[in-house]
């Protein structure tokens, strides 16, 4: 399977499409509202979903020859083909939620759109500019590679191979973009294992409510500022539509596999936590100032207590 697509989205157009306009949703070019967090940007704007989240060559860095390394786009591609025949059930549906083959597509899924967006990418850059900044106030070797036979961080001990530090400290965006590929693919199974021991619900709407963002897979925790997926109590979110948004937590005591209708009161703190998960802005079918509204209505009650 070779692509040949240069405009690679990290929020597929497959999930994108459930979130378009009632009116253009069904169209050759839905379209979606979108808002930004931030000031520099416009207002709410309506754009076509294939403008939305995507960048150039995203998953496909060079190779030694000049052409692009495919693997990764064609292994995302597939995974979407195989979640699309499925996804309505799910974002307007009923389905059986302890199906094995649900789980594991689902899992695998929310595994890597967690991973396959700018943030990572960003992430990637940051950690080598760190490690080289660090070994560079280190003892080193006559040819400059750190002296080090291990580090210790955080009470655990690695150690240090200094076989092609002179490569690594010269890396540029290529190199970057390599490692980005390598971290989705590596990350995404253990990531797919523990959501698969999760409990899952669903929670519904009976008209449009929930929205999604540039970064829809959240993680929450209700006494930890910061929690990730190994976290244990964590609570993980993610919308799969306008009308249902999937929990997955670890309150096994509660009976698994449920749909729970939404009740009116909660919508503002869902939307509001999809809101603050998004790297940079929202995205929407329904009107922006009433999804807005919403949340401010939600923030306030939080803030006034009455929440």
């Amino acid at each position: 399977m070779v692509s040949n697509r240069k405009h690679l989205h990290w929020v597929p157009e497959f999930y994108l499409r459930y979130f378009a306009t009632p009116e253009t949703r069904s169209a050759k070019r839905p379209q979606v509202w979108i808002f930004s967090k931030e000031a520099s940007d416009q207002d709410e704007s309506l754009t076509w979903i294939r403008n939305v989240c995507g960048k150039r060559y995203l998953y496909a860095p060079l190779e030694p020859d000049g052409g692009r390394d495919w693997g990764l786009e064609d292994q995302l591609e597939r995974l979407e083909t195989t979640l699309g025949k499925i996804w309505k059930e799910l974002a307007e549906g009923f389905v059986n939620l302890d199906d094995s083959a649900i789980r594991k597509g689902v899992s695998l899924f929310v595994a890597v759109m967690h991973l396959r967006n700018l943030e990572t990418r960003k992430m990637v850059e940051t950690i080598h500019r760190q490690l080289v900044a660090f070994f560079a106030d280190m003892p080193s070797r006559p040819d400059g590679a750190p002296g080090l036979d291990s580090v210790e961080i955080e009470g655990r001990t690695f150690p240090v191979d200094a076989e092609g530090w002179h490569e690594f400290h010269s890396w540029g965006k290529n190199d970057h973009d390599k490692l980005f590929v390598d971290i989705v693919r590596s990350e995404a199974i253990w990531i797919a294992e523990m959501l698969m021991k999760k409990r899952w619900s669903i929670v519904c709407a009976e008209t449009d409510t929930f929205v999604t963002s540039d970064k829809p897979v959240a993680i929450q925790h209700l006494s930890r500022q910061v929690a990730g997926f190994r976290t244990p109590d964590g609570i993980v979110t993610f919308p799969l539509g306008p009308r249902r948004l999937l929990v997955m937590d670890d309150m096994h005591h509660e009976s698994e596999n449920q749909y729970y209708p939404l009740q009116q009161s909660n919508v503002g703190a869902f939307n509001l936590g999809i809101w603050r998960n998004g790297s940079r802005f929202m995205i929407t079918g329904r009107p922006v100032l009433d999804v807005l509204t919403e949340i401010c209505n939600c923030a306030d009650a939080y803030e006034n207590g009455s929440a």
